[in-house]
């Protein structure tokens, strides 16, 4: 489990504090320095882009859009991932664990838009939260949002159901909201600051045609704003201030743009122009890591390089709807037959933080303190040819007579490409079958996962929140529709198998972080058994900025928060000084 990608830099040199440069409105502000104002963050996406409403939400770049926008009652800590206020000013818990209680900010205002009377945004209220979830709690066959908070809050299921008009475990009182759950959690607040909880207005959610409208630091250019492009405007009127009292955010607008071609961004970074490269193409390490060293290295650096270990896991999912992948002994087989350390090393040149070997779960102790990854280990799957040979001929297709053609779908881009040929490569090599790769782009993606349209798919699951359950959501057999003309967004592969749905239902109940621990794990081991997945690596991308961006944080989630960052060319002395300190 340990880290194969070096440090050349940490995160530090973002956070040093100081002016930047660029122009904006100083009115109303106490900064001294009125160059913190101003300027344009850009960084790429991996697909178009199509507002949507946010109980739909399927892409962490969509997410990372409306993370700018909307707001939740509380957030994350972009730094260091805890919960902290948002939209609520400080909550109470009560002694049993069973009723959290918000206090809502005063003066919080949606963005202007035309849904509004007068194309003017309005006070968020306390109704607006009981809307907000009454969204999550509507059955529709696009909504996530409901799998998060299935079996949560008292009265939201029987509000799905159609048995009720209202959710008897939300209840507004003045400028406080309560919600009452249906037993003690351990992630309640974790689940709160995702996506899915941020307050959006009912105007907005029912209008004919659709825009993201929040509170957010920044505002949806809808007139700007293209499937390729999408642009976000600074919110006048936003509530958040810095520690100092000044008002966010700094910058004046944050574009995000998608790129057929992966490498396009590269040259837009080296040119000064795109801010931030989530991810660096595999094809470009060996420029980052050799050619352009001195810029990293330098003092002050031209750009900063981070490396983190990511709450990503990325694997293959097979369609358990296909006659020949309903044979475990085959999937077994495949899993045996692929050499993942040899996908990390040669193709993916070590962009991975460890091997697909501890389950569904990222391997990081430091987030999942005492979790079972090594017993996890000891029944999942290693690169075996000889195992898989047997597998797939007591499974009736020795050395893979008979066995029929697969069809195996990834999102478009070069590096996904290099990785499918690699695995079709090994699999004809290894068991003699076939296997026919195509690259769609991630939209249509999406839909032909939830619709079974190919054997297997290829997916990167973030976290939506720090624990297990996220992850294993994804293999849970009582959230697959029973009509199979119905989409499966969420367990896509409709894998269905009551121990493991038993495990995961002990591990959401279970009273205490160790005792969903062990359940998850032991959810993750029947897993392992069943084999409808294969875990190929878990993330840890390369990351770059530029050195004139301050203040932003990155972490293992993607989470991304725009409204403290600014602009201020580095220095000499500000490395002096901190090789001094």
């Amino acid at each position: 489990m340990r880290k194969k990608l070096i440090y050349l830099f940490v995160a530090a040199p973002l956070l040093f504090l100081a002016g930047c440069s660029g122009s904006g409105d100083d009115t109303d502000t106490n900064v001294e320095e009125q160059s913190m104002y101003g300027g344009v963050f850009r960084m790429p996406i991996n697909s178009y882009f199509a507002p949507i409403r946010v109980a739909e939400v399927q892409k962490l770049e969509t997410a990372q859009v409306y993370e700018q926008v909307y707001e939740g009652l509380v957030k994350y800590n972009a730094k260091t991932l805890e919960v902290e206020p948002s939209l609520a000013s400080e909550w109470q818990v009560s002694p049993d664990g069973l009723t959290y209680t918000f206090t809502l900010r005063d003066e919080v205002y949606f963005h202007d838009n035309a849904c509004f009377e007068g194309g003017k945004g309005r006070k968020m209220t306390a109704q607006d939260v009981i809307y907000s979830f009454q969204t999550i709690y509507t059955p529709a066959p696009e909504n996530r949002a409901y799998y998060t908070f299935k079996n949560t809050i008292a009265g939201g299921d029987d509000f799905y159901n159609g048995k009720v008009t209202e959710i008897s475990g939300i209840k507004a009182d003045g400028n406080k909201i309560a919600f009452q759950l249906t037993e003690p959690s351990t992630i309640f607040l974790k689940k709160m600051a995702a996506v899915f909880a941020v307050i959006v207005p009912k105007e907005s959610v029912e209008a004919t045609e659709f825009v993201p409208v929040g509170t957010g630091p920044f505002i949806y250019d809808k007139n700007n704003s293209t499937a390729e492009i999408v642009r976000l405007f600074k919110n006048p009127r936003y509530h958040g201030m810095d520690a100092q009292g000044n008002k966010l955010p700094y910058l004046d607008s944050v574009v995000f743009k998608y790129y057929e071609h992966s490498e396009d961004p590269m040259e837009l970074f080296w040119s000064g122009t795109m801010s931030y490269i989530p991810d660096v193409p595999v094809t470009r390490i060996s420029e980052v890591l050799e050619e352009r060293i001195s810029d990293f290295e330098s003092k002050p650096p031209k750009y900063i390089l981070i490396s983190e270990p990511q709450l990503s896991t990325t694997y293959l999912e097979f369609n358990m709807t296909n006659k020949a992948l309903k044979n475990k002994k085959v999937r077994k087989a495949i899993n045996h037959a692929i050499n993942r350390q040899k996908l990390v090393e040669k193709i993916m040149k070590n962009q991975a933080y460890e091997i697909g070997k501890f389950g569904m779960t990222p391997p990081l102790p430091k987030v999942f303190k005492d979790y079972d990854f090594e017993g996890i280990e000891d029944v999942s799957y290693q690169y075996n040819p000889e195992l898989a040979k047997k597998l797939m001929a007591e499974a009736g297709y020795p050395d893979g007579r008979g066995f029929p053609t697969l069809t195996f779908q990834f999102r478009l881009g070069n590096d996904h490409y290099l990785v499918a040929s690699e695995i079709q490569n090994q699999l004809r090599s290894v068991l003699n079958i076939n296997v026919e790769i195509e690259a769609i782009e991630f939209n249509d993606l999406i839909e032909n996962q939830g619709h079974g349209r190919a054997d297997i798919f290829r997916t990167t699951w973030f976290g939506d929140y720090p624990s297990p359950e996220t992850w294993l959501l994804n293999a849970y057999g009582k959230i697959v529709p029973s009509d199979r003309k119905l989409p499966s967004y969420v367990n896509s592969a409709r894998f269905q198998n009551a121990s493991f749905d038993k495990f995961f239902e002990e591990g959401i109940h279970a009273a205490t972080v160790e005792d969903s621990y062990k359940a998850f794990a032991a959810a993750e081991k029947v897993l392992m058994e069943e084999a409808p997945f294969i875990v190929l690596w878990y993330g840890e991308d390369m990351m770059l900025v530029q050195s004139s961006v301050r203040d932003l944080e990155t972490n293992g989630m993607r989470y991304l928060d725009l409204r403290n960052v600014y602009f201020k060319e580095p220095t000499a002395e500000e490395y002096t000084e901190k090789k001094q300190q």
